[in-house]
């Protein structure tokens, strides 16, 4: 650590250098010397891993300059933050438009510019002291006054109140131009305010005052929260209505401020508390009655500290922060969906939050709305008939929530007092959301209530609203109403479900929260869920809901019952069943059982609440991904929408829809999407009911452009189309269809009827039949890979790790073992997953194998391969030919095409051809069981034969090594009909047997260090040599599914529409 001796002498040996350099070893580590230095600033350097809310006396210095990044940040504690701009000695005035950028990017009114010698200390834009080198090391006592009163709070607090710097700051910051400082700023206000008043001992009366009656932390630090998130919002309610200019707020606000910056200067604290106990009041009193019991808990510890005979700084620095924050930022005129924007993006970022949700943007908001008829006379219509009830039983910040609450105020007239009443009434009993999470449900609840500002705070008249916005907090949305007796519609009956009281299997105590939640009022929601009943009481009609809309989350099953999500805990406990979701079986079709647990995601479980909470009649629309068209174990939901609701529109949209995401908006979430409207009604046929389908196949547009062109009737980029609600009916086990032109469906429909199913395969009774042989689909086995031997173990058959190479189309050698154990319980014990078919596909000397996960190609092997569960799936058996003709067939460009088109989605990052697509999807030539045909298969056979052999060739097949006794070369050459082995100058020929152009290429290509062994076992693939061949079994193959003479391939329709496909 240098003293000032130090300092003086090494400044006066160095300050030549720091004119010429500034950042490494220049005047910055100068620089930062002095700031560690005890004498003067006594600041410690930071660890990067030390959160900003726990810093103090600190700095942390940028080693390299990087755009609107400080030099140097000095942390006095959380709130007390100093960006710092160092120059080159001499260079200083450079350097002051750079420190104002860096107090903007930062939100900090102080700031220090020095290049060594010169130490200059702003309050905003403003100038306040400087001092020389000199000065701080001769007048150190003087200087560190100076110091311990520019960082003192106070004083940092008393830069923003005071009037006389009001010309030398920044304007106030419009939240949606600054979103990521508004981000930032609010996130750390949360938590310094938090854990502020909890050491102020606000909190105190709720540590033990859990609902279960138990303390519990946890609990306690949840209601804590909510608490602060629910101050918070109260304050840029508070802010809105001033910068809005409401009443006389503005005049309030300005005034407030004023008084706050008068108690500052004489210390009088407990006016602060007086002025911040107001504001709470006079929103609670003049906005949202509900507000007041949210204020209790606070106010008690407010009124205790107010009746002090003195008050301290520390008594209001969480409510200083609050005006500090909400100074700093204009409300003007406000989009409230900018609040779910900046929460969606940025928040669950922040805390990695991966709850599988995504803020929606405005205009496909609006588009689901209005395609659902929830705008405008149709609204109004419905209103009068007590049809507008809404749910959104995700609704994460309120998006489709706020847009509801927009379309009512607008379509209904709202000028007397009594407009208002009504139009109050018709939101807190018509419009709901549930979520998982705190914070964007008070975002809900504000973006509501803001929105309804107009009606509450008029000119001629002031309507506070008394009810609270109907918005829950739930442990899980798909458990909430397993209490309620929701099935209990005609719709039901029709169904042939029997009427009972829901599924059963609760009692209130495992849905409740176990503290008492502001967002969870437990008698508004008894009253919903009554309401979705008509069975104690048939005098209380379900009048609720007409509508269900939102984006639900996108989980997999997995992973939502690894996080313990409640439904899926039930399951696991057998309280409920796959099979019996809200009434709809998402483990099977009828007559398909699978004979393994499936795995839908998490939207299809949401996809059987929301049916479930319509009555009779409603209208659900939800944006998912488009897996919903593809995925195998969505089929349930395929079937059950075709079988039991009338589908009303489908719109299938390959542009990113959630972009621009995370806190620098340069994240793109890998998403498809897919809209889709029905109601909860049975068709009245399913092929007299037409399906609207609307297909957007452009990927790069912006989201705007992209809903505006599917509104416009007349957009020639966008495919409309109608479709029987029979024929998706009939083709439950895949959707995407719907995405093929004429000419690709023509395509579709002929592979289709000059085929048969792949059970002449799968099913054994009828391979043995037909082949002689059984067949074996299957994925792969318990065992753990990481736990592979890197020899194989004596006196076992050891199996390889099966290691994929998309280049290449058999399997290459992978020397990790595991040996062929098949009981105990060690890591190396292969174990059969669920529903696999025993060992079969494992004892199989032929296999065809694929990557499940963005396959290239499928592969054959005669290895002896094992892998980990479904990481590859496989086709096994001891029929060689027979397999090999399968894999010419699945390998085909026909098959591969069918696998782009009917599993490839836009925007989905992977592509999972699983083994029962493979068996259920994909199929095989009719005259495959035509002896008339049987000279075509023998020459596929063969020609397959022909191009797996390419791959077996080894340098030692082409070139004859049998003189040669030299071990080592330098380097190859091909000269005639000779290959150069040369080694020290010395050159070795040898006589090229064959296919001359396959060493030459692999002459060129390997220099250094070359020895004869490998030389000789080097294997060479004549690529060029199979891809022609790949050709030919590829026409061939076609011939056999459509039925065509090789000479006549080139005029057919199907067979130009592949080769065109296939560019």
């Amino acid at each position: 650590m240098y003293n000032k001796k130090d300092l003086i002498a090494l400044w006066e040996k160095e300050k030549n250098a720091y004119q010429e350099k500034e950042i490494g070893s220049g005047v910055q580590l100068f620089v930062k010397k002095i700031l560690q230095s005890e004498e003067i600033f006594n600041l410690k350097e930071a660890n990067l891993s030390t959160s900003e809310s726990e810093r103090k006396y600190e700095f942390l210095e940028e080693s390299s300059k990087k755009q609107k990044r400080a030099d140097v940040i000095i942390y006095i504690d959380s709130q007390v933050v100093i960006p710092m701009e160092i120059e080159r000695y001499g260079n200083i005035e450079a350097g002051e438009k750079q420190l104002f950028d860096y107090q903007l990017v930062w939100d900090k009114k102080t700031g220090i510019l020095t290049d060594g010698n010169e130490w200059r200390f702003y309050v905003g834009k403003i100038l306040i002291r400087t001092f020389y080198l000199s000065t701080i090391f001769e007048k150190t006592e003087e200087f560190l006054v100076f110091w311990k009163e520019y960082i003192q709070p106070i004083n940092y607090y008393l830069n923003f109140f005071q009037e006389a710097n009001k010309e030398a700051t920044e304007e106030d910051l419009n939240v949606e131009a600054h979103r990521q400082n508004f981000f930032k700023d609010i996130t750390t206000l949360i938590n310094s305010f938090q854990h502020k008043l909890n050491l102020k001992g606000y909190f105190d009366s709720i540590q033990t005052t859990s609902i279960t009656g138990k303390t519990g932390e946890g609990q306690a630090l949840k209601q804590a929260i909510e608490l602060t998130y629910s101050y918070i919002i109260q304050f840029i309610l508070y802010k809105t209505l001033a910068d809005n200019e409401f009443g006389t707020f503005k005049s309030d606000f300005q005034q407030r401020i004023g008084r706050i910056e008068k108690n500052l200067r004489t210390e009088n604290f407990s006016d602060i508390l007086t002025v911040t106990k107001f504001i709470s009041e006079l929103v609670s009193k003049n906005v949202y009655r509900p507000f007041k019991s949210e204020q209790e808990i606070i106010n008690q510890t407010l009124n205790e500290i107010l009746a002090k005979p003195t008050n301290e700084l520390a008594d209001v620095t969480p409510w200083l922060d609050i005006f500090v924050f909400i100074k700093r930022y204009s409300f003007a005129n406000i989009r409230n969906e900018i609040f779910g924007f900046i929460y969606e993006n940025y928040l669950k970022q922040l805390y990695n939050e991966n709850l599988g949700q995504y803020f929606t943007a405005p205009e496909v908001v609006d588009f689901m709305l209005d395609e659902l008829g929830y705008h405008g006379s149709e609204l109004v219509k419905n209103s009068k008939k007590d049809q507008i009830s809404i749910i959104d039983p995700a609704c994460g910040s309120g998006t489709f929530l706020y847009s509801a609450v927009r379309n009512l105020i607008e379509s209904l007239p709202n000028e007397t007092k009594e407009d208002s009443d009504l139009i109050e009434k018709l939101i807190t009993e018509n419009i709901f959301g549930i979520d998982v999470s705190e914070f964007p449900l008070y975002l809900a609840e504000m973006s509501i209530i803001m929105r309804m500002l107009p009606l509450i705070l008029n000119e001629d008249y002031t309507n506070v609203l008394d009810k609270k916005i109907k918005v829950f907090k739930t442990k899980d949305s798909i458990a909430e109403f397993l209490d309620t007796a929701v099935k209990n519609t005609i719709y039901d009956v029709q169904k042939q479900i029997a009427k009972n009281k829901g599924q059963g299997v609760l009692n209130f105590g495992d849905l409740n929260l176990g503290y008492k939640s502001h967002v969870r009022d437990e008698d508004d929601l008894k009253n919903l869920k009554r309401s979705l009943e008509n069975q104690e009481n048939p005098t209380i009609e379900r009048y609720r809901f007409d509508y269900v809309i939102g984006n639900p989350p996108y989980i997999s099953y997995n992973e939502s019952s690894s996080r313990g999500t409640l439904f899926f805990q039930f399951i696991k406990e057998g309280k409920v069943k796959l099979n019996d979701v809200y009434g709809v079986n998402l483990h099977s079709v009828p007559e398909n059982p699978k004979g393994y647990r499936p795995n839908p995601n998490l939207y299809a479980f949401f996809i059987a609440l929301g049916l479930g909470l319509l009555k009779d009649g409603g209208k659900l629309s939800f944006i998912v991904p488009q897996t919903l068209l593809t995925a195998g174990d969505l089929d349930v939901i395929r079937y059950h929408l075709a079988q039991f609701t009338t589908i009303e529109k489908i719109v299938i949209i390959n542009s990113q829809l959630f972009t621009d995401r995370g806190l620098k908006q340069n994240y793109t979430v890998a998403t498809s999407n897919l809209i889709f409207m029905v109601k909860k009604q049975m068709p009245f046929t399913h092929r007299q009911n037409k399906v609207e389908v609307t297909y957007h196949p452009e990927k790069e547009i912006v989201i705007g452009e992209c809903i505006a062109q599917i509104k416009n009737p007349q957009n020639k980029q966008v495919r409309r189309f109608e479709i029987t609600q029979a024929e998706l009916l009939r083709n439950v086990k895949n959707w995407n269809f719907l995405k093929l032109d004429q000419e690709a469906q023509a395509f579709y429909q002929a592979y289709f009827q000059e085929s048969t199913g792949m059970e002449i395969y799968y099913k054994h009774e009828l391979a043995k039949e037909l082949f002689n042989d059984s067949f074996y689909f299957d994925g792969g086995y318990m065992v753990m890979e990481k736990e592979a031997l890197a020899e194989p173990e004596v006196g076992v058959i050891n199996y390889e790790i099966a290691k994929i190479d998309e280049k290449k189309i058999q399997v290459p050698e992978n020397k990790r073992y595991i040996p062929n154990k098949r009981a105990g319980n060690n890591g190396l014990t292969i174990k059969l997953r669920q529903a696999s078919q025993g060992y079969m596909l494992l004892d199989s000397p032929y296999k065809i194998v694929w990557s499940t996960r963005n396959p290239k190609q499928f592969h054959f092997t005669e290895r002896p391969l094992i892998w980990a569960n479904n990481r590859l799936g496989g086709i096994g058996s001891s029929n060689k030919s027979e397999l090999l003709f399968l894999f010419s067939l699945l390998n085909s460009s026909l098959n591969q095409l069918i696998i782009k088109q009917f599993l490839k989605l836009e925007g989905e990052k992977d592509l999972l051809l699983q083994v029962n697509f493979v068996k259920e999807f994909l199929r095989v030539p009719t005259f495959l069981l035509q002896k008339q045909t049987s000279f075509l298969k023998k020459e596929i056979i063969e020609k397959t034969e022909q191009l797996l052999s390419l791959e077996r060739v080894k340098l030692s097949d082409l070139v004859d090594f049998s003189n040669v006794l030299v071990q080592k070369f330098d380097s190859l050459e091909v000269e005639g009909n000779l290959l150069l082995l040369k080694s020290e100058g010395k050159t070795t020929p040898c006589n090229i047997k064959k296919d001359q152009h396959l060493v030459e290429k692999f002459a060129k290509e390997n220099t250094g260090n070359i020895t004869l062994k490998s030389l000789k076992n080097v294997v060479l693939t004549d690529e060029n040599g199979q891809t022609q061949l790949k050709k030919e079994i590829d026409d061939l193959v076609f011939c056999l599914y459509f039925n065509v003479q090789l000479a006549d391939l080139e005029k057919n329709k199907h067979y130009q529409y592949l080769q065109n496909a296939k560019k």
